[in-house]
Formats: C-alpha cells, structure tokens, sequence
C-alpha cells in the first residue's frame, strides 16, 4: 500500500496502520442511548365510607385484582373524626385535624393555607404540572379543593367516571383525585358491613366504575411511557346506619397502594391515613421539606416507618 507523505514522497503503508488510519476517521456506530425514565403520575381515588371487611367480602373484582398484585392493608387507621371533612383533610394534607384544622363538615376554621392538600404541593413544587379531581361529594369542590387545573362535583358516581375518563382520554393529569360517595349512601340507608347486602352491591357497583376509570388509564397513547402509582382508600367505616364515633368499626379504614415505588404485600406496620400525602409525593419525586411539619410517613418501597399515632 502506499501514500504520499507531506514531502511529496511516496512511501509504504503497513496493511495494519493503514487499517488503524482509516478506523480513525470512520463514521460513528449507532448511538445507544439509556431509556427514558417514565413520567410519575398518580391516580388517587376515594370511596366514601368503606368498611375494610366488606371490601373483602363484595365482589369487586378490579379492586381484589389491585390487592393482590400491589400492597395492602386492612387494618389502616383514621383519625378520631369520623366524617368526612377531618378525613379527607387528613388524607389529602397528610396532618390529622389538630393541625389542619377541620373538626367537622362545617370546614371552619380549616387552615388549608398552612397545610395545603396534595395538588396544591405538587402544583407549588412544579407548576407545569395538571392537577385534577372530579368528586361526588360537593364540599371536595367547594371547600378542600378549590384551586386546581380542574376541580369538579358531580350528582352521581357514573358522573365522577365520566369526568375522569374524560380528563385521562383528552388531557394529562400528572395527580388526578376521585372520591365515590354511593358506598357511604348505602350504609346510611341500610347499614354498615359485610352482612348488608345492598351495601355490598354499593361496592360492586363502585368497583366497576373504578374498573372503567383504569381502562381509561391503560388505553392512554402515553401509558407505557408512564409509570402510574395507583391509590385508594376510604374516610371512614360505620356501624349499622352511621358512623362519626371514637371505635375500631369506625376507624378502620383500607389502604391500596400499586406501582413501581411500592413494595406489593401486606403494609406493615398498618398505615395511617396521613401516610397518603408522603407516599403520593415521594412518588412524584417531590421532595418533603420538614418544615411542612407533616404526621404522615411514606409508604414506598425502603421508606415504610410508623407515622404519628392518630390521636385518641
């Protein structure tokens, strides 16, 4: 092989350091790059009144699937408040009513301000974010969540699905909450637990709802780029046509929790319902300042730690 030098010469090439030559000014192999982290989202749903040991017992199959293949527990906590305006504060601002301020459904003197619901932290600490909630329950509307890139109350459960699939088919929630209100309808009307059959089918009822709501969410064209954190739990229980008392069969309450940031089983130690709003953001990978003064603890995965004991 030969080549001219720079004075013009012509010289011989060994075959190898010509080779080694030409490899210098090849073209570039195909570019592998690492895959794109998925999008943190969070669908969080609320059903009204639903006692634990009728969840177990109805059939409700897209909520059983949710328990077997996620974590669970049926032994989780609500505070001593057992309505709903002190609950769903306490799930949705992760402090129990000493701090948020909510005693009653009067909602006076909330100080949802100082301790905000979870859209509101998530929209503070990325303000590009869509935040959503569709609710059966007026006052989520009206007096918890007031502020948010869409907020709506509906007349019917079928209402709040048709809103959700809605929000998933058209726009891009990355925290979407839902709060169903006919289980909690049915225990006032005909009791409380397992041995109350029109409340059983209240929870059937409600389960295939939720089952269109997560049709909606895996038929989005976005969904395998999206890494979805699935959560559900209740207000309270209630004992034959009422609840609002200071006893296990009104504050044992569920937690269904199912992603990628959670650790499928048995929740152990049993969670609180403040724990809600520390699991949702960590997943959102939003970091929890301290100075939030937060009772709840996560509850993904390496992060399960016993919250503060639900006052008595």
């Amino acid at each position: 092989m030969k080549f001219f030098a720079p004075s013009g010469k012509c010289s011989i090439l060994p075959l190898g350091a010509l080779c080694y030559a030409l490899l210098q000014f090849a073209a570039p192999g195909p570019v592998t790059h690492a895959a794109e982290p998925k999008v943190k989202k969070v669908l969080f749903i609320g059903i009204d009144g639903c006692r634990p040991d009728a969840l177990l017992a109805a059939d409700a199959p897209h909520l059983k699937q949710l328990i077997a293949t996620g974590a669970f527990s049926d032994q989780a906590q609500t505070g001593e408040l057992t309505v709903s305006g002190p609950s769903w504060s306490s799930a949705l601002c992760g402090v129990w009513a000493g701090k948020h301020g909510v005693t009653n459904n009067n909602f006076a003197p909330a100080r949802y301000g100082e301790y905000p619901n979870v859209l509101v932290r998530l929209k503070t600490a990325r303000p590009m974010s869509y935040v959503a909630s569709a609710a059966h329950w007026e006052p989520i509307r009206s007096k918890m969540i007031t502020t948010a890139d869409h907020t709506s109350a509906h007349r019917s459960g079928a209402e709040v699905t048709a809103a959700a699939c809605k929000l998933l088919d058209e726009a891009s929630p990355d925290l979407l909450f839902l709060h169903f209100d006919d289980v909690d309808h049915a225990g006032h009307s005909t009791g409380y637990g397992p041995q109350f059959k029109p409340y059983l089918a209240a929870i059937h009822g409600v389960d295939a709802q939720i089952g269109q709501v997560l049709a909606a969410l895996r038929r989005r064209p976005a969904f395998g780029r999206e890494d979805w954190l699935i959560a559900l739990t209740t207000d309270h229980g209630g004992s034959q046509k009422g609840h609002g008392k200071n006893t296990p069969a009104h504050r044992t309450i569920f937690v269904i929790l199912h992603g990628s940031s959670i650790q499928p089983g048995q929740i152990d130690p049993a969670p609180n319902i403040v724990d809600l709003l520390p699991t949702l953001l960590e997943h959102l990978e939003v970091t929890i300042d301290p100075g939030w003064k937060l009772d709840g603890k996560s509850l993904a995965t390496g992060r399960r730690g016993t919250s503060k004991t639900p006052p008595r």
